[in-house]
Protein backbone atom coordinates (compact mmCIF):
# COMPACT_ATOMS: atom_id res chain seq x y z
CA UNK A 1 0.00 0.00 0.00
CA UNK A 2 1.29 3.39 -0.84
CA UNK A 3 2.08 5.83 1.84
CA UNK A 4 2.79 9.09 -0.48
CA UNK A 5 2.57 12.43 1.20
CA UNK A 6 0.82 15.31 -0.87
CA UNK A 7 3.08 16.14 -3.73
CA UNK A 8 1.84 19.44 -3.65
CA UNK A 9 3.64 19.77 0.00
CA UNK A 10 6.81 17.44 -0.35
CA UNK A 11 8.18 19.87 2.84
CA UNK A 12 6.00 17.46 5.04
CA UNK A 13 6.85 14.28 5.53
CA UNK A 14 5.00 11.07 4.69
CA UNK A 15 3.22 10.46 8.42
CA UNK A 16 4.09 6.68 8.63
CA UNK A 17 7.61 7.87 7.58
CA UNK A 18 7.62 10.09 10.74
CA UNK A 19 6.55 7.38 12.58
CA UNK A 20 8.87 4.71 11.75
CA UNK A 21 11.52 7.65 11.82
CA UNK A 22 10.52 8.11 15.48
CA UNK A 23 11.12 4.72 16.58
CA UNK A 24 13.87 3.82 15.04
CA UNK A 25 15.67 7.27 16.63
CA UNK A 26 14.19 5.33 19.86
CA UNK A 27 15.86 2.31 19.33
CA UNK A 28 18.91 3.21 18.15
CA UNK A 29 19.23 4.92 21.44
CA UNK A 30 18.10 2.34 23.78
CA UNK A 31 19.92 -0.55 21.89
CA UNK A 32 22.79 1.24 21.85
CA UNK A 33 23.05 1.14 25.61
CA UNK A 34 20.81 -0.01 27.83
CA UNK A 35 20.03 1.90 31.08
CA UNK A 36 20.70 4.96 29.76
CA UNK A 37 18.20 8.18 29.43
CA UNK A 38 16.81 8.31 26.23
CA UNK A 39 16.43 12.19 26.33
CA UNK A 40 19.35 13.05 27.93
CA UNK A 41 20.93 10.70 25.63
CA UNK A 42 19.42 11.66 22.25
CA UNK A 43 21.53 14.68 20.87
CA UNK A 44 24.79 13.20 21.58
CA UNK A 45 23.66 9.96 19.72
CA UNK A 46 22.32 11.70 17.11
CA UNK A 47 24.83 14.21 16.24
CA UNK A 48 27.73 10.83 16.52
CA UNK A 49 25.28 8.79 14.29
CA UNK A 50 25.15 11.51 12.00
CA UNK A 51 29.07 11.85 11.54
CA UNK A 52 29.33 7.79 10.75
CA UNK A 53 27.23 8.32 8.08
CA UNK A 54 28.12 11.82 6.52
CA UNK A 55 32.05 10.62 7.16
CA UNK A 56 31.12 7.46 5.32
CA UNK A 57 29.79 9.08 2.31
CA UNK A 58 32.49 11.52 2.71
CA UNK A 59 35.30 8.62 2.23
CA UNK A 60 33.10 6.73 -0.69
CA UNK A 61 32.90 10.03 -2.40
CA UNK A 62 37.10 10.45 -1.97
CA UNK A 63 37.90 7.14 -3.35
CA UNK A 64 36.09 8.06 -6.77
CA UNK A 65 38.30 10.43 -7.28
CA UNK A 66 41.51 10.49 -5.03
CA UNK A 67 43.52 7.78 -6.88
CA UNK A 68 42.95 9.97 -10.08
CA UNK A 69 45.93 12.48 -9.76
CA UNK A 70 47.92 9.63 -8.14
CA UNK A 71 47.42 7.28 -12.03
CA UNK A 72 50.85 8.78 -13.26
CA UNK A 73 53.00 7.49 -10.46
CA UNK A 74 51.04 4.47 -10.39
CA UNK A 75 51.72 3.74 -13.91
CA UNK A 76 55.26 4.52 -13.65
CA UNK A 77 55.47 1.96 -10.46
CA UNK A 78 53.73 -0.84 -11.63
CA UNK A 79 54.38 -0.34 -15.40
CA UNK A 80 51.47 0.28 -16.64
CA UNK A 81 50.26 1.59 -20.18
CA UNK A 82 47.34 4.29 -20.15
CA UNK A 83 44.34 1.93 -21.17
CA UNK A 84 45.53 -0.65 -18.24
CA UNK A 85 46.06 2.50 -15.80
CA UNK A 86 42.09 3.72 -16.90
CA UNK A 87 41.02 0.42 -15.14
CA UNK A 88 41.93 2.14 -11.57
CA UNK A 89 39.29 4.52 -11.54
CA UNK A 90 37.28 2.10 -13.84
CA UNK A 91 37.11 -0.89 -12.06
CA UNK A 92 35.22 1.46 -8.97
CA UNK A 93 33.08 2.62 -10.94
CA UNK A 94 31.56 -0.19 -12.76
CA UNK A 95 31.16 -2.20 -9.47
CA UNK A 96 29.99 0.52 -7.58
CA UNK A 97 27.25 1.59 -10.85
CA UNK A 98 26.19 -2.00 -10.98
CA UNK A 99 25.14 -2.82 -7.37
CA UNK A 100 23.90 -0.26 -6.42
CA UNK A 101 20.09 -1.12 -7.03
CA UNK A 102 20.78 -4.44 -5.55
CA UNK A 103 22.14 -3.27 -2.17
CA UNK A 104 19.33 -1.10 -2.00
CA UNK A 105 16.97 -4.05 -2.11
CA UNK A 106 19.30 -5.96 0.39
CA UNK A 107 18.83 -3.26 2.73
CA UNK A 108 14.99 -3.32 2.66
CA UNK A 109 14.99 -7.19 3.60
CA UNK A 110 18.22 -7.68 6.39
CA UNK A 111 18.05 -4.18 7.62
CA UNK A 112 19.93 -1.12 6.58
CA UNK A 113 22.07 -0.57 9.27
CA UNK A 114 23.74 -4.39 8.87
CA UNK A 115 24.55 -3.39 5.07
CA UNK A 116 25.94 -0.16 6.40
CA UNK A 117 28.18 -2.06 8.20
CA UNK A 118 29.11 -4.90 6.12
CA UNK A 119 29.87 -2.06 3.53
CA UNK A 120 32.42 0.07 5.19
CA UNK A 121 33.98 -3.16 6.35
CA UNK A 122 34.71 -4.10 2.94
CA UNK A 123 35.84 -1.05 1.70
CA UNK A 124 38.33 -1.41 4.66
CA UNK A 125 39.64 -4.19 3.69
CA UNK A 126 39.64 -3.54 0.30
CA UNK A 127 41.48 -0.68 0.33
CA UNK A 128 44.28 -2.39 2.12
CA UNK A 129 44.53 -4.94 -0.71
CA UNK A 130 44.74 -2.33 -3.19
CA UNK A 131 46.78 -0.22 -0.88
CA UNK A 132 49.66 -3.18 -0.96
CA UNK A 133 48.86 -4.86 -3.73
CA UNK A 134 52.25 -5.82 -5.76
CA UNK A 135 51.30 -6.73 -9.26
CA UNK A 136 47.97 -5.31 -11.74
CA UNK A 137 45.76 -7.96 -10.79
CA UNK A 138 45.50 -7.66 -7.21
CA UNK A 139 45.25 -4.15 -7.56
CA UNK A 140 42.22 -4.47 -9.89
CA UNK A 141 40.51 -6.86 -7.26
CA UNK A 142 40.98 -4.56 -4.36
CA UNK A 143 39.39 -1.51 -6.32
CA UNK A 144 36.45 -3.64 -7.57
CA UNK A 145 35.83 -4.36 -4.31
CA UNK A 146 36.01 -0.77 -2.87
CA UNK A 147 33.18 -0.16 -5.66
CA UNK A 148 31.10 -3.34 -4.34
CA UNK A 149 31.73 -1.87 -0.54
CA UNK A 150 31.03 1.56 -1.85
CA UNK A 151 27.79 0.62 -3.21
CA UNK A 152 26.50 -1.32 -0.31
CA UNK A 153 27.13 1.20 1.91
CA UNK A 154 26.06 4.28 0.08
CA UNK A 155 22.45 3.37 -0.81
CA UNK A 156 22.30 2.29 3.31
CA UNK A 157 23.25 5.21 5.07
CA UNK A 158 21.11 7.70 2.51
CA UNK A 159 18.27 5.09 3.72
CA UNK A 160 19.02 5.51 7.41
CA UNK A 161 18.81 9.56 7.29
CA UNK A 162 15.54 9.08 5.85
CA UNK A 163 14.67 6.32 8.31
CA UNK A 164 16.07 6.94 11.14
CA UNK A 165 15.81 10.75 11.57
CA UNK A 166 12.95 12.99 11.57
CA UNK A 167 11.96 16.69 11.33
CA UNK A 168 14.00 19.33 11.83
CA UNK A 169 16.65 16.61 12.57
CA UNK A 170 16.10 15.03 8.94
CA UNK A 171 16.77 18.30 7.07
CA UNK A 172 19.68 18.64 8.73
CA UNK A 173 21.15 15.12 7.99
CA UNK A 174 20.25 15.55 4.22
CA UNK A 175 22.11 19.27 4.22
CA UNK A 176 25.19 18.28 5.57
CA UNK A 177 25.51 14.78 3.80
CA UNK A 178 24.47 16.90 0.40
CA UNK A 179 27.41 19.09 1.54
CA UNK A 180 29.94 16.33 1.98
CA UNK A 181 28.85 14.75 -1.57
CA UNK A 182 29.83 18.15 -3.30
CA UNK A 183 32.57 18.30 -1.20
CA UNK A 184 34.01 15.15 -1.41
CA UNK A 185 34.85 14.93 -4.98
CA UNK A 186 36.66 18.22 -5.04
CA UNK A 187 38.49 17.12 -1.92
CA UNK A 188 39.48 13.60 -3.67
CA UNK A 189 41.74 15.77 -5.98
CA UNK A 190 43.17 17.82 -3.73
CA UNK A 191 44.14 15.39 -1.14
CA UNK A 192 45.30 12.80 -3.48
CA UNK A 193 48.10 15.29 -5.26
CA UNK A 194 48.54 15.98 -1.08
CA UNK A 195 49.27 12.22 -0.32
CA UNK A 196 51.30 11.19 -3.49
CA UNK A 197 53.19 14.44 -2.88
CA UNK A 198 54.58 13.71 0.81
CA UNK A 199 54.52 9.71 0.07
CA UNK A 200 53.73 7.59 -2.91
CA UNK A 201 50.28 6.31 -4.76
CA UNK A 202 49.71 3.97 -1.94
CA UNK A 203 48.62 6.34 0.42
CA UNK A 204 46.01 7.35 -1.26
CA UNK A 205 44.41 3.87 -0.97
CA UNK A 206 45.27 3.20 2.13
CA UNK A 207 44.29 6.39 4.03
CA UNK A 208 40.59 4.56 4.19
CA UNK A 209 41.94 1.64 6.33
CA UNK A 210 42.06 3.97 9.68
CA UNK A 211 39.42 6.02 8.53
CA UNK A 212 37.06 3.30 8.27
CA UNK A 213 38.11 1.73 10.98
CA UNK A 214 36.89 5.02 13.10
CA UNK A 215 33.48 5.27 11.40
CA UNK A 216 33.05 1.37 11.92
CA UNK A 217 33.81 1.81 15.45
CA UNK A 218 31.15 4.85 15.90
CA UNK A 219 28.63 2.92 13.91
CA UNK A 220 28.56 0.11 16.12
CA UNK A 221 28.22 2.50 19.26
CA UNK A 222 25.44 4.80 17.80
CA UNK A 223 23.35 3.09 15.18
CA UNK A 224 24.11 -0.67 16.29
CA UNK A 225 22.62 -3.41 14.46
CA UNK A 226 20.15 -4.88 17.08
CA UNK A 227 17.08 -2.20 16.50
CA UNK A 228 17.55 -2.73 12.91
CA UNK A 229 14.32 -3.94 10.93
CA UNK A 230 14.23 -6.84 8.79
CA UNK A 231 11.60 -8.87 6.80
CA UNK A 232 10.93 -11.67 4.53
CA UNK A 233 11.02 -9.42 1.31
CA UNK A 234 12.53 -11.42 -1.89
CA UNK A 235 15.47 -10.26 -2.58
CA UNK A 236 14.14 -10.49 -6.19
CA UNK A 237 17.85 -12.04 -7.37
CA UNK A 238 16.58 -12.83 -10.99
CA UNK A 239 15.87 -9.42 -11.49
CA UNK A 240 19.21 -8.29 -9.20
CA UNK A 241 21.12 -10.26 -11.64
CA UNK A 242 19.59 -8.84 -15.12
CA UNK A 243 19.63 -4.75 -13.29
CA UNK A 244 23.34 -5.65 -12.10
CA UNK A 245 24.39 -6.59 -15.62
CA UNK A 246 22.52 -3.87 -17.48
CA UNK A 247 24.25 -1.14 -15.30
CA UNK A 248 28.02 -2.81 -15.95
CA UNK A 249 27.26 -2.87 -19.12
CA UNK A 250 26.08 0.95 -20.05
CA UNK A 251 28.63 1.84 -17.73
CA UNK A 252 31.29 0.11 -19.81
CA UNK A 253 29.40 1.42 -22.76
CA UNK A 254 29.40 4.85 -21.17
CA UNK A 255 33.14 4.60 -20.43
CA UNK A 256 34.20 3.19 -23.73
CA UNK A 257 32.19 6.22 -25.53
CA UNK A 258 34.13 8.42 -23.50
CA UNK A 259 37.45 7.15 -25.03
CA UNK A 260 36.66 5.94 -28.27
CA UNK A 261 33.38 8.02 -29.16
CA UNK A 262 30.27 7.10 -29.74
CA UNK A 263 30.86 5.04 -32.68
CA UNK A 264 32.98 2.48 -31.93
CA UNK A 265 32.13 -0.99 -31.14
CA UNK A 266 33.48 -0.74 -27.97
CA UNK A 267 30.88 1.82 -27.09
CA UNK A 268 27.86 0.71 -29.15
CA UNK A 269 28.04 -3.25 -28.24
CA UNK A 270 28.20 -2.47 -24.47
CA UNK A 271 25.18 0.09 -24.67
CA UNK A 272 22.77 -1.99 -27.03
CA UNK A 273 23.02 -4.97 -24.84
CA UNK A 274 22.54 -3.11 -21.63
CA UNK A 275 19.96 -1.72 -22.95
CA UNK A 276 18.25 -5.31 -24.10
CA UNK A 277 18.53 -6.48 -20.42
CA UNK A 278 16.68 -3.35 -19.09
CA UNK A 279 14.22 -4.27 -21.34
CA UNK A 280 13.98 -7.83 -20.34
CA UNK A 281 14.35 -6.68 -16.37
CA UNK A 282 11.10 -4.49 -17.12
CA UNK A 283 9.23 -7.50 -18.37
CA UNK A 284 10.32 -9.95 -15.40
CA UNK A 285 9.41 -7.23 -13.17
CA UNK A 286 5.75 -6.91 -14.20
CA UNK A 287 5.31 -10.95 -13.65
CA UNK A 288 6.99 -10.58 -9.83
CA UNK A 289 5.13 -10.47 -7.01
CA UNK A 290 7.48 -8.32 -5.71
CA UNK A 291 9.62 -6.45 -8.28
CA UNK A 292 12.83 -4.78 -7.74
CA UNK A 293 11.71 -2.03 -9.18
CA UNK A 294 8.01 -1.10 -8.16
CA UNK A 295 6.14 1.42 -10.48
CA UNK A 296 4.93 2.84 -7.43
CA UNK A 297 8.27 4.90 -7.02
CA UNK A 298 7.92 6.53 -10.36
CA UNK A 299 3.75 6.82 -9.97
CA UNK A 300 4.67 10.07 -7.96
CA UNK A 301 5.21 12.84 -10.90
CA UNK A 302 7.34 15.10 -8.57
CA UNK A 303 9.43 12.14 -7.77
CA UNK A 304 9.88 10.95 -11.00
CA UNK A 305 10.79 14.67 -11.81
CA UNK A 306 13.10 14.60 -9.61
CA UNK A 307 15.00 11.60 -10.86
CA UNK A 308 15.53 12.79 -13.95
CA UNK A 309 16.49 16.07 -13.22
CA UNK A 310 19.33 14.58 -10.35
CA UNK A 311 20.34 12.18 -13.74
CA UNK A 312 21.04 15.85 -16.00
CA UNK A 313 22.81 17.75 -12.79
CA UNK A 314 25.26 14.86 -12.37
CA UNK A 315 25.86 15.13 -15.85
CA UNK A 316 26.99 18.77 -15.55
CA UNK A 317 28.94 18.79 -11.98
CA UNK A 318 30.87 15.77 -13.36
CA UNK A 319 31.94 17.00 -16.40
CA UNK A 320 32.67 20.36 -14.74
CA UNK A 321 34.93 18.98 -12.62
CA UNK A 322 36.80 17.26 -14.92
CA UNK A 323 36.93 19.65 -17.65
CA UNK A 324 37.37 22.39 -15.47
CA UNK A 325 40.46 21.23 -14.04
CA UNK A 326 42.09 20.26 -17.13
CA UNK A 327 41.45 23.65 -18.81
CA UNK A 328 43.32 24.92 -15.35
CA UNK A 329 46.14 22.40 -15.92
CA UNK A 330 46.73 23.04 -19.58
CA UNK A 331 45.36 26.44 -20.21
CA UNK A 332 46.02 28.04 -17.28
CA UNK A 333 49.25 26.11 -16.68
CA UNK A 334 48.24 25.07 -12.79
CA UNK A 335 49.78 21.57 -11.46
CA UNK A 336 47.44 19.23 -10.46
CA UNK A 337 47.68 19.96 -6.63
CA UNK A 338 46.59 23.75 -7.33
CA UNK A 339 44.12 22.97 -9.86
CA UNK A 340 42.33 20.82 -6.92
CA UNK A 341 42.93 23.64 -4.64
CA UNK A 342 41.21 25.73 -7.46
CA UNK A 343 38.19 23.73 -7.62
CA UNK A 344 37.53 24.00 -3.40
CA UNK A 345 35.83 27.78 -3.54
CA UNK A 346 33.05 25.51 -5.13
CA UNK A 347 32.88 23.31 -2.35
CA UNK A 348 32.84 25.87 0.45
CA UNK A 349 30.36 27.88 -1.52
CA UNK A 350 28.02 24.62 -1.59
CA UNK A 351 29.33 24.13 2.22
CA UNK A 352 28.34 28.13 2.89
CA UNK A 353 24.33 27.76 1.28
CA UNK A 354 23.73 24.37 3.20
CA UNK A 355 25.22 25.16 6.56
CA UNK A 356 24.36 28.63 6.76
CA UNK A 357 20.96 29.89 4.28
CA UNK A 358 19.33 27.04 4.36
CA UNK A 359 18.25 26.32 7.88
CA UNK A 360 17.36 30.40 7.74
CA UNK A 361 14.94 28.95 3.92
CA UNK A 362 13.09 26.24 6.27
CA UNK A 363 9.89 27.85 5.79
CA UNK A 364 10.14 28.85 2.19
CA UNK A 365 8.61 25.21 -0.14
CA UNK A 366 11.32 22.48 -1.07
CA UNK A 367 10.71 23.07 -4.67
CA UNK A 368 10.62 27.46 -4.68
CA UNK A 369 14.20 26.25 -3.33
CA UNK A 370 15.12 23.62 -5.79
CA UNK A 371 13.90 25.86 -9.26
CA UNK A 372 15.82 28.84 -7.27
CA UNK A 373 18.99 26.58 -6.80
CA UNK A 374 18.97 25.42 -10.73
CA UNK A 375 18.37 28.64 -11.91
CA UNK A 376 21.71 29.82 -10.10
CA UNK A 377 23.30 26.90 -11.61
CA UNK A 378 22.03 27.78 -15.35
CA UNK A 379 23.45 31.34 -14.32
CA UNK A 380 26.65 29.61 -13.20
CA UNK A 381 27.24 27.64 -16.60
CA UNK A 382 26.17 29.71 -18.58
CA UNK A 383 28.78 32.86 -17.21
CA UNK A 384 31.76 29.68 -17.52
CA UNK A 385 30.66 29.55 -21.12
CA UNK A 386 32.82 32.59 -21.83
CA UNK A 387 36.10 30.69 -21.05
CA UNK A 388 38.47 31.57 -24.01
CA UNK A 389 42.35 31.68 -23.76
CA UNK A 390 42.71 34.78 -22.34
CA UNK A 391 40.43 33.84 -19.58
CA UNK A 392 41.98 34.32 -16.10
CA UNK A 393 41.45 32.18 -12.29
CA UNK A 394 40.39 35.49 -10.81
CA UNK A 395 37.35 36.40 -13.21
CA UNK A 396 36.78 33.71 -15.54
CA UNK A 397 36.93 31.11 -13.23
CA UNK A 398 36.44 31.89 -9.17
CA UNK A 399 33.12 34.11 -9.07
CA UNK A 400 31.47 31.64 -11.57
CA UNK A 401 32.26 28.52 -9.63
CA UNK A 402 31.18 29.84 -6.21
CA UNK A 403 27.86 31.19 -7.53
CA UNK A 404 28.01 26.96 -9.14
CA UNK A 405 28.41 25.85 -5.82
CA UNK A 406 25.81 27.97 -4.42
CA UNK A 407 22.74 27.08 -6.67
CA UNK A 408 23.94 23.36 -6.23
CA UNK A 409 23.54 23.89 -2.55
CA UNK A 410 20.68 25.39 -3.05
CA UNK A 411 19.01 22.89 -5.14
CA UNK A 412 20.20 19.59 -3.74
CA UNK A 413 18.86 19.02 -0.76
CA UNK A 414 14.99 19.60 -1.56
CA UNK A 415 15.61 17.22 -5.03
CA UNK A 416 17.33 14.79 -2.49
CA UNK A 417 14.15 15.22 -0.25
CA UNK A 418 11.60 15.10 -2.45
CA UNK A 419 12.69 11.78 -3.91
CA UNK A 420 12.93 10.02 -0.59
CA UNK A 421 10.52 11.27 1.99
CA UNK A 422 7.89 10.67 -0.47
CA UNK A 423 8.26 7.48 -0.85
CA UNK A 424 6.89 4.72 0.61
CA UNK A 425 8.99 2.79 3.97
CA UNK A 426 9.35 -0.17 2.44
CA UNK A 427 11.15 0.88 -0.65
CA UNK A 428 13.55 3.27 1.18
CA UNK A 429 16.18 1.20 0.47
CA UNK A 430 15.96 0.56 -3.21
CA UNK A 431 14.44 4.13 -3.84
CA UNK A 432 17.87 5.58 -2.04
CA UNK A 433 19.91 2.73 -4.39
CA UNK A 434 18.30 4.29 -7.38
CA UNK A 435 18.66 7.42 -6.03
CA UNK A 436 22.97 6.87 -6.15
CA UNK A 437 22.65 4.93 -9.37
CA UNK A 438 21.05 8.05 -10.88
CA UNK A 439 23.84 10.56 -9.72
CA UNK A 440 26.42 7.50 -11.09
CA UNK A 441 24.57 7.14 -14.39
CA UNK A 442 24.21 10.82 -15.09
CA UNK A 443 27.98 11.30 -14.18
CA UNK A 444 29.58 8.71 -16.53
CA UNK A 445 27.13 10.09 -18.93
CA UNK A 446 28.20 13.58 -18.45
CA UNK A 447 31.89 12.43 -18.96
CA UNK A 448 30.92 11.14 -22.48
CA UNK A 449 28.75 13.45 -23.76
CA UNK A 450 30.58 16.40 -23.03
CA UNK A 451 33.46 15.17 -24.44
CA UNK A 452 32.40 15.26 -27.54
CA UNK A 453 32.32 19.63 -27.62
CA UNK A 454 35.89 19.36 -25.43
CA UNK A 455 37.79 17.58 -27.92
CA UNK A 456 35.89 19.31 -31.38
CA UNK A 457 38.01 21.78 -33.55
CA UNK A 458 41.24 22.54 -32.14
CA UNK A 459 40.88 20.26 -29.17
CA UNK A 460 43.09 22.55 -26.90
CA UNK A 461 40.85 23.08 -23.91
CA UNK A 462 41.50 26.71 -24.02
CA UNK A 463 39.74 26.87 -27.65
CA UNK A 464 36.90 24.12 -26.90
CA UNK A 465 35.64 24.98 -22.85
CA UNK A 466 33.39 27.65 -23.45
CA UNK A 467 31.82 25.38 -26.19
CA UNK A 468 31.69 22.66 -23.81
CA UNK A 469 29.67 24.61 -20.66
CA UNK A 470 27.64 26.00 -23.85
CA UNK A 471 26.59 22.67 -23.59
CA UNK A 472 26.05 22.19 -20.34
CA UNK A 473 23.69 25.06 -20.46
CA UNK A 474 21.46 23.10 -22.75
CA UNK A 475 21.63 20.78 -20.25
CA UNK A 476 20.85 22.41 -17.06
CA UNK A 477 17.68 23.99 -18.87
CA UNK A 478 16.51 20.71 -19.32
CA UNK A 479 16.54 19.69 -15.86
CA UNK A 480 14.98 23.26 -14.97
CA UNK A 481 12.08 22.48 -17.37
CA UNK A 482 11.74 19.21 -16.25
CA UNK A 483 11.45 19.61 -12.77
CA UNK A 484 8.55 22.84 -13.60
CA UNK A 485 6.84 20.58 -15.43
CA UNK A 486 6.87 18.02 -12.69
CA UNK A 487 6.65 20.15 -9.93
CA UNK A 488 4.32 23.21 -10.71
CA UNK A 489 2.06 21.68 -13.57
CA UNK A 490 -1.83 20.95 -12.61
CA UNK A 491 -2.54 17.71 -12.22
CA UNK A 492 -5.63 16.03 -13.79
CA UNK A 493 -8.23 14.75 -12.07
CA UNK A 494 -7.31 12.01 -9.97
CA UNK A 495 -9.10 8.45 -8.88
CA UNK A 496 -11.10 8.64 -5.23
Amino acid sequence: MSTETNPGAPDQADPAVETTAAAEVTEVTEAAEPGTEPAADAGGRWGLALAAIVGAEFMLQLDGTVVNVALPTLQTDLGLDVPTASWVPNGFLLAFGALLLFSGRLGDSIGHRRVFAGGIALVTLASLVAGLAQNVPTLLVGRVLQGAGAALAGPAGLALLATAFSGERQQRAFGLYSTVTGLGAAAGMVLGGVLTSVGDWRWSLLVNVPIGLVILAVAARTLGLRGDSTNSRSLGLPSAALATGSLVLLVFGLVGAAKTGWTSTSALLPLAAGVVLAVVLVLVDRRAADPLLPGRIFADRARAASFVSLVLLAAVLTGFLLYLVQYLQNSLHLSPLKAGLAILPFGLALLAIIQFVTPRLAKVDLKVRGVAGLVLVLAGVAWLSALDASSTYATGVLPQIVLLGFGVGLAIVPINMIILTTSAPEDTGITAGLLQTSLTIGGVLGVAVLLIPFTSGTGVPADTIGGLFGWTVVITAAALLVVVAGWFAPKRAEQA
